[in-house]
């Protein structure tokens, strides 16, 4: 049997979109995938709608996770990754949805080299909600060769799409997936991989849109971090260029 992918949704009033994510993840034409929808204390109607969905997949996994940090998904994911049984595992946002082959597609790569790749990332294709119609807002995509450069990348932005990266699994059970939202938020996952380069892994940019759909709205956590007064990307880049001496 192929090695076992775990895709985590953490929710937090995502009405409008959870279906969507949720199906998308459980049809996947790859044969060993397990999901894991994790709710943030919602106030919508998410939790019921998860309900419903499971009553047609009972296969999915349903907890939930107190929300302590605004704007992100850190405790909910933390939840899933407890829960989970895969090999590999991926994160994504309940605002998003994938092509149903984009788990082969990622797996077809790792597998090509799963000594080598212990994190993978992929393009993702922006989309926007127009009434029952979507329209494409552009792919964003992030080159670069080696460590040395995805170091100085990181000094500058961040040169990783969060919500499309796959890891393998022992990552986590190593300590190495862990994140510090008490102290950078919504952008703890910025730090996060700076720490895991710092750790000698190298997060594979996968150079061709793959099937992940990323959605922009103004209820999105991303927005809502840059709205904060703080800059959390400058207090991640002044941290790792003194640790780098770069």
């Amino acid at each position: 049997m192929k090695p076992k992918i775990t895709i985590i949704i953490p929710c937090y009033n995502s009405e409008k979109w959870i279906e969507q994510c949720a199906t998308s993840c459980l049809k996947q034409t790859y044969e060993n995938v397990e999901v894991i929808a994790v709710d943030n204390e919602s106030k919508d109607n998410t939790v019921k709608i998860l309900n419903d969905i499971k009553k047609e997949y009972p296969e999915l996994i349903l907890s939930s996770a107190e929300n302590i940090y605004p704007n992100c998904w850190d405790e909910a994911r933390e939840e899933g990754f407890r829960l989970m049984t895969g090999d590999y595992v991926m994160t994504i946002g309940s605002d998003d949805y994938i092509d149903l082959e984009y788990v082969d597609n990622c797996m077809e790569i790792i597998l090509s080299a799963p000594d080598k790749i212990k994190a993978l990332q992929t393009p993702i294709q922006g989309v926007r909600q127009y009434g029952d119609k979507f329209s494409s807002t552009g792919t964003i995509q992030h080159s670069y060769s080696s460590r040395e450069q995805f170091k100085e990348l990181c000094l500058t932005k961040c040169p990783v799409n969060t919500p499309s990266v796959i890891y393998n699994a022992e990552l986590y059970h190593n300590g190495l997936l862990n994140t510090k939202p008490e102290k950078y938020g919504g952008a703890a996952d910025y730090d996060l991989y700076c720490s895991l380069i710092d750790n000698g892994i190298f997060i594979y940019p996968v150079p061709k849109w793959l099937g992940f759909y990323y959605r922009w709205h103004p209820e999105q956590a991303t927005w809502n971090v840059h709205k904060e007064e703080r800059n959390y990307d400058r207090e991640i880049q002044e941290h790792w260029k003194k640790r780098w001496q770069m």
